[in-house]
């Protein structure tokens, strides 16, 4: 029997408007309404899901970062971690590059050394003020970066993947959260990490639960469980990951309660 159903959000949940389609809102509260618990987890601050789940009226579990928090629907925190100042500076050092933009994010908010046109871009799609600060670098003691974010073209962003891969395999994890967006995290970090911190507080077992996501950061979540979804949009390799292509979080939804139905006859 599932009883938990976990969503990312960027191209599951959340339209590029920052919107959710009212057939999601829809299907997760029918979800609710028939006793399965629901846990967002996204590349997203928390803050930031927190503004979708009042959107849609309701009150979910919550995994931010690609798995670097995570908390209850009551606001108890259960997990968290961040980048050690010196891995943090070793970083940002190494991969600050005109071609990207650079975003460090510590729990509650983002952070860029310089505005431009392509960070007013980016801006657009967050629903916070991402913060400008020429001296960020300096600060990481104080703000406790969580992830830095790369935002650039798609072969850059494949290219510094592989890069970092090989120089810093044992300091970072490294997610391709989206074609153009490359987020690296503090070593094990990931949503399937997260989610089983999750899982240990619910007392539940992983194929009591059903993940859907779209993109190679949802690939540790889809490994935890046999009841996966894709997006239909998702890379052909991710798709590889789950056991069920879906068009929306309603079809997954729909799918998981049908599924609950014949496990209670």
């Amino acid at each position: 029997m599932i009883k938990l159903i976990v969503s990312d959000l960027d191209g599951t949940l959340l339209r590029e408007d920052n919107s959710v389609n009212p057939e999601d809102t829809k299907a997760l509260t029918k979800a609710a309404e028939d006793g399965l618990q629901i846990s967002i987890a996204t590349g997203r601050m928390d803050t930031e899901i927190k503004e979708v789940l009042k959107s849609i009226g309701q009150n979910f579990h919550r995994i931010s970062q690609n798995g670097a928090f995570a908390s209850t629907l009551d606001d108890r925190s259960i997990f968290s971690r961040t980048f050690t100042t010196e891995i943090a500076e070793t970083i940002y050092n190494n991969v600050l590059n005109p071609k990207f933009v650079t975003i460090v994010c510590s729990y509650d908010t983002n952070y860029t050394h310089e505005n431009n046109e392509y960070v007013e871009g980016v801006q657009k799609r967050m629903f916070h003020p991402i913060i400008i600060d020429p001296e960020i670098s300096t600060k990481f003691s104080e703000i406790k970066p969580s992830k830095i974010t790369l935002i650039g073209f798609e072969n850059d962003i494949v290219e510094t993947y592989e890069t970092l891969s090989n120089d810093y395999s044992d300091e970072i994890d490294l997610f391709i959260s989206e074609k153009h967006v490359l987020d690296i995290m503090p070593k094990q970090i990931s949503k399937g990490n997260a989610i089983i911190k999750l899982l240990e507080d619910l007392s539940l077992n992983p194929e009591e639960i059903a993940c859907i996501g779209d993109s190679f950061n949802d690939i540790p979540m889809f490994r935890l469980t046999p009841y996966s979804f894709v997006m239909e949009t998702a890379h052909e390799e991710v798709k590889k990951e789950a056991k069920f292509v879906v068009q929306s979080v309603a079809e997954a939804v729909e799918m998981i309660l049908k599924e609950n139905s014949k496990q209670s006859v």
